[in-house]
Formats: C-alpha cells, structure tokens, sequence
C-alpha cells in the first residue's frame, strides 16, 4: 500500500529531488510549482491526496487549495514546507494550523521520513479493521487486549496463549499476527492434537523424495510455509517428546532441515503455542520438555473463562445474535433484558465457543419474525449442584444426548477446561471426549483413535 502524495514546491530543483525520492519509495506523487495548478488538477480527478506537503509563503491560489483539501480530502495530512527566505512563517504556520513544518534545509530527507511515518500510521488503522475481534467490555479482557497489542508490536519471536477450552486462543492468535509487523505474511495454523503422532513430524517439517514409503516428492512443511509470517501450534502439549525436541532445535538455531534431507533451512517466522494444560506442571511430570517450556513462556497470554469475565458473556450472546442474525439474513435478533440474570448466571464451562453455538441454536429454532429471544434455554443440567447431576424426570424421560452434554459440561468445569483431565474424570480416553464434545459442538476436534477404543472407553 502506498500514499498517493501532493506536493507544492516552487524552487523546481528541489522540487524534482523530493518528487523522485517519494517516488523510489513507491509513493504516487503530484508535484506541482503553485497551488492553482494542484486544484485544477484536484478538481478533476477521482483520487484525491492522502498527505500534502505544502511551501508556506506569498501563493494566491493557496486559500483555494485548501478549501478543496478540507471539503474533498478530509483525512488528507497537510504539512508545511519552510519558505525560501524570510518570511512570515509563524503566521501562516499559526494561521493554517499545520500539524509540522519541514525544513527546506534536509527537505528531501525529511519528506522520506514524514510519508513512511504516515503509511505506517494508516496501515496500522487498516489492519485493525481486519484484525479479529475481542469482544468485551471487563477488566480482564481489556488488559489481554492491551496486552497482544503490545506484543504484537514488540515482535517477540515466540508467544504462549493459555486458557479453558474455548476461551478464544486461536482468534488471539491470529490478532497476534495481524497487528504485527508480520501481518501481510501467512498464518499457518497446526492443531498438534488432530494429525496423528506418526504424521505430524512430516507435517510439520516437510520431507524429501524417499524420506519414507510414500514419500514420492519432496515436501515443505507447514513451519516452512510460514516463512515472513506466524505459525500457531494449537494443543502444543499434545507433542510427543522426540518431537519436542526437534521443535527445541528449531526454535533454538531458527533453522529446519526435511525429513530425509541433508540440507538446513533458514527459518524466519513468529511462532505462536497455544493449550489448555498446564505445561509447568507436565514438565514436572515429565511429560514436557522443560527447556521447551522455558523456551515458549518467554511472553504469555492468559485468557480468562467467560466466568470470570463479569457481563462479557451477556456482550457477547448479544453480540454473536446479531453477527449470525446478519448471516442468516434476518433482522437483528438480541436477547430479552429479563434473560440477563440467567445467562449470567450459568457458568459456560465452552466459553466464548459455547456461547456463540448457543445462540446459533438459539436463532434456528426463533421465528424470522421474532424481535428478540425471551427463553435462553440453557442447559439446567450442565449447572454444578453439589457432586451430583440433578436430572429431573417429573416432566417425562430426558434424552440421553442431553444427559452426557450435562455431564461433559460438569467434567470440564471441574478440570478447569483441561479437556485431558476432563477425560479422566469421565473414564474416557481423550479422543473419545473429543469426538463426544464435537458431537455435542463443544468444540472437540477430531475423531476417536478408533471406534473399538471409543466404545471401551464409554
């Protein structure tokens, strides 16, 4: 993205010196010896300037020019040149209200520095337009928010986002990657917990012709596909140990070499981790490498359940309402305000990815014709009362589904979101978990290892 740049230089020498180097700089440039012949040219065109560099001085059609800038060019930045000679500068300065005055003396050099200032400036405010969304309002997400902002703009080589289940870390990734230098590159996202242990070293590393059996051609792996932008490794506890330490090397030469290869690739991108567990304590248990612990944890981002988040989660029901509402073509659908209790009330062990399947839901079974939803629905079953699910047979049979989505939700919020533990606290293995929560769109990703596996599981 460039600037399209107006310029107003009598002295034609200068003129032609800082309308070249713009120019190098992949700046569009109109340069012109008065302003007359900038608003002629103004008055016809269909672009208008985004940055206009001006020479203050004695120019009659001055006042016009302007005129046409404030009426058709309202976010155009205009800053002032120092005249040639001495003359009045102050007043016109104080009079024109400029937000800078250059110097004619590095004039050149100083209109360089002045438009890559502001082609940074507005292609920040672009990409905050296309960066995802963190809805809410409480303490805690606005620090997160402050807090991915800052790193994005630091540039750190490595990020660890924690969090629940469904608490938003693949949206903080990607927010990561828009905000940062990095932005126009690719994002390359890798859920470690998906693609089978015996693949993912292939995956991710890429392989050359022979490597293995099937291994025909030579292959790029997904961290070298990310090269000048970020991979997000999502479930990165789920790596076996080998793996992790070819990771460790990686990150530690920032170099990869293919399986079955002999030649080293220089690596350049941002890796982002993320996982719902508890790496400090599986390092202990040494189900994690501690120098890869160490290695990512160098900048952390804790995103927070939707519980401990105040009235987010009465936002963002509203929120998800109206964005699926638009997509579906209907009318703006919100929530009843007599429904704000309840959907407070309830823990949403799913989190932000609960809410939204929520209301999608929600919205399917409304009329089109509905203004807005006085029934939340929520599961009564997925609340917690005491060690017990409190099942209620008074009003007829209840289905089974519901009954294990009740007890999937009670599992996870007792493991804190750990789909891992929640596992273990159900007797099941952890892809029959994860394919049950998919089941139910809880988020689980995947299918169980096999269905003989799944069916002793259960």
């Amino acid at each position: 993205m460039s600037l399209t740049i107006l310029l107003v230089e009598p002295d034609e020498p200068l003129r032609e010196r800082v309308r070249e180097t713009l120019r190098e700089e992949g700046h569009r440039v109109w340069a012109f010896s008065r302003a007359e012949g900038a608003t002629r040219t103004l008055e016809t065109s269909h672009e208008q300037p985004t940055l206009a560099l001006l020479t203050a001085g004695d120019d009659p059609g001055m006042d016009l020019l302007l005129d046409h800038l404030k009426g058709n060019s309202a976010r155009c930045q205009r800053v002032w040149i120092a005249p040639a000679g001495d003359t009045e500068v102050d007043r016109i300065a104080t009079a024109r209200r400029p937000r800078g005055l250059l110097a004619r003396t590095d004039l050149v050099n100083e209109a360089r520095l002045l438009a890559d200032r502001v082609w940074r400036t507005q292609e920040r405010g672009r990409v905050l337009v296309h960066a995802p969304a963190m809805i809410g309002e409480s303490p805690r997400i606005v620090e997160v928010r402050d807090l991915i902002d800052r790193i994005a703009a630091g540039g750190a080589p490595t990020v660890l986002i924690t969090g629940e289940t469904g608490t938003g870390k693949e949206i903080t990734a990607r927010r990561l990657h828009a905000l940062s230098p990095r932005g126009h590159g690719p994002f390359v996202e890798v859920d470690c917990a998906s693609i089978p242990a015996n693949l993912l070293e292939s995956e991710l590393f890429g392989h050359e012709p022979g490597a293995f059996t099937d291994a025909r051609a030579a292959k790029a792996g997904l961290l070298e596909l990310g090269q000048g932008g970020t991979v997000f490794l999502d479930e990165i506890g789920e790596l076996d140990l080998p793996l992790q330490a070819k990771l460790l090397r990686v990150l530690d030469t920032r170099k990869l070499r293919r399986l079955g290869g002999r030649t080293e690739i220089a690596l350049d991108v941002h890796l982002v981790a993320a996982t719902n567990r508890d790496l400090a304590a599986e390092a202990r248990e040494g189900r994690f490498r501690p120098d890869l612990y160490y290695r990512l944890d160098v900048v952390r981002v804790e995103l927070p359940p939707v519980r401990d988040r105040e009235e987010d989660a009465w936002i963002l029901a509203n929120g998800f309402l109206e964005e699926l509402s638009r997509r579906l073509g209907r009318k703006p659908m919100r929530l009843d305000s007599s429904v704000k209790k309840d959907i407070l009330r309830y823990p949403w062990p799913g989190n932000v990815r609960e809410i939204r399947n929520h209301m999608e839901r929600l919205l399917l079974r409304t009329p089109a014709e509905a203004d807005s939803l006085t029934d939340p629905a929520l599961p009564e079953l997925g609340v917690p009362d005491g060690d017990r699910l409190r099942i209620d047979f008074s009003q007829g049979p209840v289905p089974w589904d519901l009954i294990e989505r009740s007890a999937i939700h009670e599992a996870l919020a007792a493991a804190r979101g750990n789909v891992s533990e929640a596992a273990r606290l159900l007797g099941l293995g952890r892809g029959a978990l994860r394919y049950r929560m998919s089941r139910h769109g809880m988020g689980g990703k995947g299918q169980p290892d096999t269905e003989e596996s799944d069916r002793q599981a259960a």
